[in-house]
């Protein structure tokens, strides 16, 4: 199977929830990592397939951390995330055990990055968006603009100037890409 065909059924979807949920309880709970057992882990979640790992709290945004195109499986992408978005994302303190009853688990399983000329390409709800400028740079999801209800341009300057840290003179300079996600 292509990543580029890579699509996945609303069972494969529960699973991995229930893998990065499995994550979130063993390491808040135990300071843990869980373990799998590799033989039973479909071989669709064995792909190199980036993904990030989003966090709520009563709706509001509690962590979240992902990674691109990685050289690790999925399902171990999925693990790691969860961990550090409860646990390693700056802007938050650590997830408590008080609080694991109130966290929902959002995943965002992703297509490889493209590298695009010009904000022409991108298509609000669609694309999520990697800037870089020099050692800076940020990510948006896709999902980020629609919930925000920003268009393109208050999406990439967003995204450009508050993530990544690029002053505004240099934001027509930086290097956009675009990716896609499968969000549940």
């Amino acid at each position: 199977m292509q990543k580029n065909d890579f699509n996945l059924t609303h069972e494969e979807k529960s699973a991995l929830k229930e893998i990065a949920k499995a994550s979130l309880y063993e390491a808040v709970n135990n300071n843990q990592k869980i373990t799998l057992d590799v033989t039973k882990v479909p071989d669709k979640f064995k792909l190199p397939l980036g993904a990030f790992v989003t966090l709520k709290e009563n709706g509001m945004l509690r962590g979240c951390i992902g990674r691109f195109e990685p050289a690790e499986p999925l399902y171990q992408i999925i693990i790691e995330m969860a961990i550090s978005a409860s646990r390693y994302d700056t802007r938050f303190h650590p997830i408590t055990k008080e609080e694991l009853k109130n966290i929902d688990i959002e995943i965002s399983v992703l297509t490889p990055r493209k590298k695009v000329n010009s904000s022409d390409d991108i298509i609000v709800g669609k694309h999520g968006i990697y800037i870089e400028y020099g050692s800076k740079n940020g990510t948006y999801l896709p999902q980020v603009a629609t919930d925000m209800k920003w268009d393109k341009e208050e999406f990439i300057k967003s995204c450009c100037e508050e993530k990544a840290g690029i002053s505004p003179e240099h934001c027509k300079d930086a290097t956009l890409y675009t990716y896609e996600a499968i969000v549940f």
